[in-house]
């Protein structure tokens, strides 16, 4: 009698502890869920600042296979402002390179520092994108230019060109982790910026507020 009384306890347990097994399993599911679906609803905001170009030049150059073309060379520095929505979770923040080009010809790039930003917070990022006598290959005609000012670059050959259109690209990844590797959803935006390269406003910043669209 009482081996069969141990038998009859044994198996309750099991299906006792089964039982709460399989309600914690599905209350921390649904828990895990309404925490993903309350982070996809504060997503990230960039806000793009202003670009300041100190430097863009085009002088004669040869490229790495001693074949002769126009040289551009850019500096200039993007600003733009991250903030972070999430009431209840950081997010980290990486980017493809910053790529400024004119027509078909990519001028400059940058590549954005990783950063962390904790839960409703914001920060200004600042991007250098530069890029060193880019050969143009044929590109060089069609950006209207003219002799720099000052013997010296007279003498190098280079010049200063007149206002240029241009686009800038990039896109930023941010990842959260809201309940460890567990719930970590992840945001991605394409940025791109129709910019206008002013001789007379280097070294001054240019608005891109309203210059840019997310895809």
């Amino acid at each position: 009698m009482d081996e069969e009384d141990h038998t009859r306890i044994v198996p309750r347990k099991c299906y006792c502890f089964l039982a709460f097994l399989l309600g914690f399993v599905a209350l921390f599911s649904f828990f895990a869920l309404v925490l993903w679906g309350a982070s996809r609803s504060q997503k990230p905001r960039i806000v793009m600042g202003t670009i300041r170009f100190d430097n863009f030049i085009i002088q004669a150059g040869t490229d790495a296979s001693l074949v002769p073309t126009d040289m551009a060379t850019t500096n200039s520095t993007v600003r733009f402002t991250y903030r972070n929505r999430g009431t209840f979770f950081g997010i980290h923040v990486t980017a493809d390179p910053f790529q400024l080009s004119y027509s078909q010809l990519t001028l400059a790039s940058g590549d954005l520092h990783n950063f962390y930003q904790p839960r409703s917070s914001s920060r200004t990022v600042s991007v250098a994108v530069v890029g060193n006598k880019v050969p143009l290959y044929g590109g060089g005609p069609t950006l209207t230019a003219a002799p720099a000012a000052g013997g010296k670059g007279q003498q190098q050959a280079s010049a200063k060109v007149a206002s240029v259109p241009m686009v800038l690209r990039t896109t930023l990844h941010s990842r959260a982790y809201v309940l460890g590797a567990l719930v970590k959803p992840k945001f991605t935006l394409a940025v791109e910026c129709r910019v206008l390269m002013n001789p007379n406003k280097q070294n001054k910043p240019i608005s891109l507020r309203n210059a840019y669209h997310y895809s």
